[in-house]
């Protein structure tokens, strides 16, 4: 759970230490296995904390921007994400009869939050700014687009923030949206979450223990959340803006 505290240069040192430790310890001792080959008598799950290895002052400044996902009919699409989550289209660069990208963000600046008042400031916001959204349209009924629920691939999911969990299920609901799971529901690895994650087509190579592991580590971090599916069957995860439990 996240939670706020006051951190005194004093316990800032202290923590540093203790993150060190446990991370030189657990990377050295994942390295040891990587290497014998051996994993027996590790306890799973496991936590590896991250370090703070400072990054190359060269990317300073360097920030993901936005994510492109393709879809059948551009026009649904930009209308679902408008209407579910209300993001605004920025613009919609129609480069051929059939080809289109077009880019959305979070209803910020412009002219009444709605648009934009010059070139320039669109600019501005569209490579300063995270969170964008773009999506790819390529009108062609031939097209075989495979739904994100239906085939595992590269990309896995769209993770956002709401302010309220249950005020945004009941919008989502009356929407007509396509839950996948609602708040509060238990999270099981079957059906679109098998297919989409691989697990389906795993087959006998995840044992039935194994994949009941999986479940008892993600259940609880995940009953709180909800997964709904856009028209092309992208899967969006949605968290309450107070968080919850990663492990």
């Amino acid at each position: 759970m996240l939670f706020k505290a006051t951190f005194t240069p004093v316990l800032l040192v202290v923590l540093h230490s203790v993150t060190q430790t446990l991370a030189c310890g657990l990377h050295t001792e994942i390295s040891n296995r990587s290497e014998t080959g051996n994993n027996s008598g590790h306890e799973y799950p496991f936590v590896v904390p991250g370090d703070d290895t400072p990054s190359d002052p060269a990317t300073k400044g360097t920030f993901i921007n936005h994510l492109c996902i393709n879809a059948r009919n551009a026009t649904e699409s930009i209308e679902w994400y408008t209407r579910a989550f209300g993001l605004r289209l920025m613009f919609t660069l129609q480069a051929s009869e059939h080809f289109s990208i077009s880019y959305l963000s979070h209803s910020q600046g412009g002219r009444n939050g709605t648009g934009y008042q010059s070139s320039q400031t669109m600019a501005l916001e569209k490579n300063n700014n995270q969170g964008h959204l773009e999506i790819i349209s390529l009108n062609n009924p031939n097209w075989n687009l495979p739904a994100g629920i239906k085939m595992p691939n590269t990309f896995s999911h769209i993770g956002m923030v709401v302010p309220n969990i249950t005020a945004t299920q009941k919008r989502l609901e009356s929407l007509g949206a396509n839950i996948l799971k609602a708040s509060g529901q238990e999270f099981i690895i079957e059906g679109p979450f098998a297919d989409a994650t691989g697990f389906t087509q795993a087959g006998d190579a995840i044992s039935s223990e194994e994949l009941e592991l999986i479940t008892r580590v993600l259940g609880p971090t995940n009953k709180p959340l909800i997964f709904v599916a856009d028209p092309d069957g992208n899967i969006i995860e949605l968290q309450n803006q107070d968080g919850s439990d990663l492990f």
